[in-house]
């Protein structure tokens, strides 16, 4: 049973926009590691990774369901400097919500061409983005909370150091 062309098409894209996130989050970690704010750094490097994570298993489902993997390249972060820790959570917030809408459009689609395997396949990664939209939206109103106090600022940076692998 093969993918369909159009979810097959879009699963390829998913696996590199799976990449372009884990770029958007290396770049906002990077830029925290050069502020007080390690925990923050910390937070966003172990976010990279899980969407690094992402693209592998997307990249397995497409090999073990005999799809051809389509090579291309990842496109550059748009900003990799942030003014403040709620810019880059903001902005990592902001982007869990457009990876939310690239995988409801592959559900869509999966479903459109009665692709029920890759449906179930992606439905996961649909829960995924509950968690990552909650996660990241935490932060952007605990920081929206905290303002210019540095010691809340500084305890939501330990509260985002204390994230484990």
């Amino acid at each position: 049973m093969k993918i369909p062309e159009k979810t097959q098409k879009l699963l390829n894209e998913q696996f590199y926009n799976e990449l372009y996130a884990a770029h958007v989050y290396f770049a906002i970690s990077a830029c925290l590691k050069h502020s007080p704010y390690q925990g923050m750094s910390k937070w966003m490097q172990l976010q990279a990774k899980e969407e690094m994570e992402h693209a592998m298993k997307i990249y397995g489902y497409l090999i073990e369901r005999g799809a051809k993997f389509a090579v291309d390249s990842v496109k550059k972060p748009e900003k990799s400097d942030f003014s403040s820790p709620l810019e880059a959570f903001k902005t990592a917030y902001e982007h869990e919500q457009l990876v939310s809408a690239q995988i409801e459009r592959i559900y869509e689609t999966a479903n459109g061409e009665k692709d029920w395997v890759s449906a179930d396949f992606i439905s996961w990664f649909m829960k995924e983005q509950v968690e990552e939209e909650k996660n990241t939206y935490a932060f952007v109103r605990a920081l929206e909370y905290a303002g210019e106090d540095k010691v809340l600022i500084m305890d939501i940076d330990k509260w985002a150091g204390n994230r484990s692998e």
